[in-house]
């Protein structure tokens, strides 16, 4: 146990980077506010697809959240039961939410098990506990909070109050965005004829299969442009231009930002653009896998990222199952 302690200390630091890590069957993200997110799932050799999900802000005083959620091909699931060893939980939510007695009942008894039984008197999952314990760790780590009283998986005598504080999220200003105009659509042929981006147009669906754009207003003079690159079975990606509402219909790609700094994005798998904010959800490679969604926001300096989340492993929950946020801010 020391030596893994020291190994997290030489990972993590209590900056405001978005982190996230595996272990077993299950992964914890933790984003830009300290915050932190872990998921776990059945072993990848089971069948049936189980889920939990905790979630817990940084502070000493901040409460932990549990949620469960299982799938089965033939009908709808839950209420849901938990049974680890000899501790059994029984009454949780239809929305799969566990209460804070049920939580403290159960999470010393997971952190010790192998598997978790759950039940909804039709079907039963075992979930695997295989990594929360070291998930637990991780989120202690990060948050600051290993030797405190507040601890998931390493208690001790520190009180709450030498935990650190959350960390603020960025404040993000919205730019007004105008309503769409009737002849905006009558401006989408003409603006089509004058992008020309080979990275797009390389792999793009021929004339045959009807290559999909779309145009939103987003000022007096300035309008946005989606445009299909690539098409896959489930999904397509669509480069994003600014574009002048006048002749010649002058462009700027879009190059959106991401957590951490990583590399910009430059396409966007489905995206949609409401009141201000664009939006991206994007599937693995059929439905029940791993997914992702983020979303941007319209600024005085272009697009700023607001929120990202991602369901790290696809273990044939729809989605990937609960996301987990990598990272947040507030507008």
């Amino acid at each position: 146990m020391k030596a893994l302690l020291l190994a997290l200390g030489a990972l993590t630091s209590l900056g405001a980077s978005a982190q996230q890590f595996s272990y077993g069957d299950w992964a914890v993200s933790c984003d830009n506010t300290r915050h932190c997110e872990a998921v776990g799932y059945q072993r990848e050799d089971a069948e049936l697809p189980v889920t939990m999900w905790l979630a817990r802000d940084a502070g000493g005083n901040a409460p932990v959240t549990v949620r469960i959620d299982a799938q089965s091909e033939q009908d709808s699931t839950g209420p849901y039961s938990i049974r680890v060893g000899k501790v059994a939980v029984s009454g949780i939510k239809q929305d799969g939410t566990l209460s804070a007695e049920q939580i403290a009942r159960l999470l010393p008894a997971m952190k010790e098990a192998d598997s978790a039984i759950v039940t909804d008197n039709k079907h039963q999952w075992e979930l695997s506990l295989a990594g929360m314990k070291a998930a637990l760790l991780k989120i202690d780590d990060v948050q600051g909070r290993v030797l405190s009283v507040t601890a998931l998986a390493r208690p001790g005598l520190k009180p709450a109050s030498a935990v650190p504080a959350a960390l603020p999220a960025p404040v993000l200003r919205a730019a007004p965005v105008l309503a769409s105009r009737d002849s905006d659509q009558k401006l989408l042929p003409a603006i089509l004829k004058v992008l020309r981006d080979a990275d797009c147009d390389a792999d793009a669906p021929n004339a045959d299969e009807r290559r999909n754009s779309e145009i939103y207003r987003l000022s007096a003079s300035e309008v946005l442009v989606f445009r299909e690159c690539t098409r896959g079975a489930y999904q397509a990606s669509y480069g994003i231009w600014r574009v002048s509402d006048k002749s010649p219909y002058k462009a700027v790609r879009v190059v959106l930002p991401t957590v951490s700094g990583g590399q910009p994005d430059d396409m966007l798998i489905e995206p949609s653009f409401d009141k201000g904010v664009l939006s991206s959800f994007a599937k693995g490679r059929g439905l029940a896998d791993c997914g992702s969604f983020d979303q941007w926001l319209w600024t005085a300096d272009g697009f700023k990222l607001l929120e990202s989340s991602e369901g790290p492993m696809c273990r044939g929950m729809p989605g990937g199952g609960f996301m987990l946020r990598r990272w947040t801010a507030k507008h």
